[in-house]
């Protein structure tokens, strides 16, 4: 219980001034859907750490208090959500657009009223749009795409890649930028095919890739279309390595796609093992005592973004949305999974990544970046 431990007296020795008794954090994610999973367990890891927070009289003798919100991962209710966070003064930071798709509709309005963000939104095009009042405390699909290239072409011995995308904003700019990378490493780039994001039945796209025989498969996509595919790619006779990202992280794109189908695909995220330091490992056993059950694949990063929100609590100047905005950009603080700072345009100036295969019911690391 060393980071218990570390908070409580951590917050013992803040015996400074003192700006308000509550401050408000908008909280906003998928918590219904496909995606629920993710949102959910996201934001079980931010209210870990502040409940532990609270329980210790706050930050300063401040309080945090959490108003949260249901995105679907759908830009539309991502829209409302963020027009309802700007106008409830109380809130002065969010976390929120675990999807690029929905951030790319969101940005803009936290923008129009001052409202700083941490996004999970991992396409590189959000931090290359002028915004001031967002950081991204994640690695961007620039990192989440090198890794699995990279290891397609060296340890796979790949020559030949077909690439299919959903046609959103975060399928096709992450799959595209596989496609480059692993282009420009010396592979073979067959085909680039798209396929809608409400298809579930992948016959005449798994029939075209069979009969291009492609040593790799890339799937920008997102649960359950990973699942979906996994699972019928198998069972047409397709013998290519899938690799896909983030989204399937989780025990579902195994239990959907069958185990058996499954195996040896790759998978690409910014998350690492539970046991990659006692730190890390402290938290997880935090989490279960908790939530009676395992850490969900970004459950950590919630724990993180609350680390962060504490360090911008005790160095802000005041808790306007611009002094907070000012406290966030020039946070740099150490978490558990290390110390953290942003650039200019606030992406993490040192962002890891990792990459798993499917080996059983397990996700078995097998490289870093």
């Amino acid at each position: 219980m060393k980071f218990a431990a570390s908070l409580c007296l951590g917050v013992s020795l803040l015996a400074s001034h003192a700006l308000a008794d509550e401050v408000t954090i908008g909280l906003a994610g998928p918590l219904s859907g496909p995606q629920a999973y993710f949102g959910s367990t996201w934001h079980n890891g931010f209210k870990l750490y502040v409940d532990q927070l609270n329980a210790a009289g706050g930050v300063n003798g401040t309080t945090i208090a959490i108003d949260q919100q249901d995105d679907k991962a759908d830009p539309r209710e991502g829209t409302l959500v963020a027009q309802k966070y700007c106008d409830n003064d109380d809130v002065v930071l969010g976390l929120v657009n675990f999807n690029s798709g929905v951030a790319q509709s969101t940005l803009p309005i936290y923008e129009d009223c001052s409202l700083p963000t941490m996004t999970f939104g991992s396409n590189p095009a959000l931090t290359q749009q002028g915004y001031k009042f967002m950081v991204r405390p994640v690695a961007n699909d620039l990192a989440g795409a090198l890794l699995p290239a990279e290891y397609a072409l060296g340890e796979l011995g790949a020559k030949k890649a077909i690439v299919v995308n959903d046609k959103q904003v975060f399928g096709q700019g992450i799959s595209e930028i596989f496609a480059n990378n692993f282009t420009t490493g010396g592979g073979e780039l067959l085909d680039t095919l798209a396929i809608a994001p409400t298809d579930v039945d992948f016959t005449a796209v798994l029939a075209q890739i069979k009969s291009k025989s492609p040593d790799v498969i890339y799937l920008g996509a997102v649960m359950p279309q990973l699942a979906l595919f996994a699972k019928q790619m198998h069972e047409q006779g397709v013998t290519a390595t899938l690799l896909v990202p983030d989204g399937g992280y989780t025990p579902d794109f195994i239990s959907q796609a069958g185990e058996a189908n499954v195996q040896g695909a790759i998978v690409a995220i910014q998350v690492p093992p539970m046991d990659a330091s006692p730190d890390i490992a402290a938290f997880g056993k935090l989490y279960k005592e908790k939530y009676g059950e395992e850490a969900g694949p970004y459950s950590i990063y919630g724990y993180v973004q609350a680390q962060i929100l504490e360090e911008v609590l005790k160095t802000t100047k005041g808790f306007s949305r611009e002094e907070m905005n000012d406290a966030l950009h020039a946070v740099k603080v150490k978490t558990a999974v290390g110390e953290l700072e942003f650039d200019e345009v606030g992406e993490l100036k040192v962002a890891p990544s990792y990459l798993y295969k499917v080996e059983g019911k397990d996700f078995m690391m097998i490289g870093s970046k």
